[in-house]
């Protein structure tokens, strides 16, 4: 029996929930195709279908096995690639995971100037807050913010994610421009919202941090909306500065600087970093890819985190 190939079945018939177009798109009769599952159940000893006339489903066991098969086969598909890409010029599809701000605002003109010169790179970007684990995920690069990440990857500081008080020239002549924490309580804010909670604001009184009460305007995970209600003056915004170089240089907007610290992550000092696996580095795609976004973003040493 052709295990892997048996598993790779196993894997698709569970997506299209059937034999026959599992069977049309491999080219194999529906017999075949029976034949090879049920030689695979047989030496499992376990049932990981159910079978009726007109629908497939999993049974409780065979939803487990298929976590552990998508595993190998991920595993089996990037040795494969590696080796088969070693010696051979930057191409294929390069899997790039991203926060949804950092992609809008600083990756996707990198990205687009990447494809430029590397045509054979086909990109599949995920925006996504959710922690990604590259391996299980089939992720080549990822940009993370927050600490220092964990796992067995590279962590390439890229931007400091620190975030700082801004609004528009336009808000700030209509309510006020304030100077110290407390009297932020008076006016509307533009909040982010990270993958766990929002980032709602606080201040430091001594040692402790306090919320800071403010009128809610607006709360998203998106760098585009959350910019375009600032240049429209609906609140003040606390991001990282790298969100609004432009804007500021242009005047567009504002940055306030406070007496008191205040701080969205109660001052935890924060980066943004891009993560990779050694391993994966000799890659070409992955390599030329990885020095190249390096080069334009950050300057900071790699961080092998164990």
């Amino acid at each position: 029996m052709d295990k892997l190939g048996a598993m790779r079945h196993f894997c698709r018939i569970s997506e299209m929930g059937s034999f026959s177009g599992v069977a049309r798109e491999a080219r194999i009769p529906v017999s075949s195709l029976s034949r090879g599952i049920q030689a695979l159940e047989a030496e499992l000893g376990t049932e990981l279908l159910k079978r009726s006339t007109r629908h497939v489903a999993l049974t409780e066991i065979g939803q487990i096995y298929l976590e552990h098969c998508r595993d190998i086969l991920s595993a089996v598909d990037r040795a494969e690639s590696q080796i088969g890409s070693y010696q051979s010029s930057p191409s294929g599809i390069l899997r790039i995971s991203s926060l949804p701000m950092y992609a809008e605002v600083r990756l996707l003109p990198l990205l687009e100037e990447l494809q430029a010169l590397y045509p054979e790179i086909t990109l599949d970007l995920d925006l996504s807050d959710r922690v990604t684990d590259l391996s299980r995920d089939g992720v080549d690069i990822a940009f993370r913010g927050g600490a220092l990440p964990d796992g067995r990857v590279i962590a390439q500081y890229i931007d400091d994610n620190t975030s700082v008080l801004c609004a528009s020239p336009a808000y700030l002549e209509r309510y006020g421009t304030p100077t110290r924490a407390e009297e932020l309580a008076g006016h509307k804010a533009i909040v982010y919202r990270a993958p766990q909670r929002v980032l709602y604001w606080h201040r430091k009184i001594g040692k402790e941090w306090q919320p800071i009460p403010m009128e809610i305007a607006l709360i998203s995970n998106s760098g585009n909306i959350l910019k375009c209600a600032l240049l429209k003056g609906k609140g003040i915004g606390l991001f990282p500065r790298w969100t609004m170089e432009q804007e500021l240089e242009r005047g567009e907007l504002q940055l306030l600087p406070m007496e008191t610290e205040v701080s969205a992550t109660q001052g935890m000092r924060l980066g943004i970093y891009m993560l990779y696996q050694r391993s994966q580095y000799v890659i070409p795609k992955i390599n030329v890819a990885v020095d190249f976004l390096k080069s334009r973003l950050g300057s900071g040493s790699p961080v092998p985190t164990v």
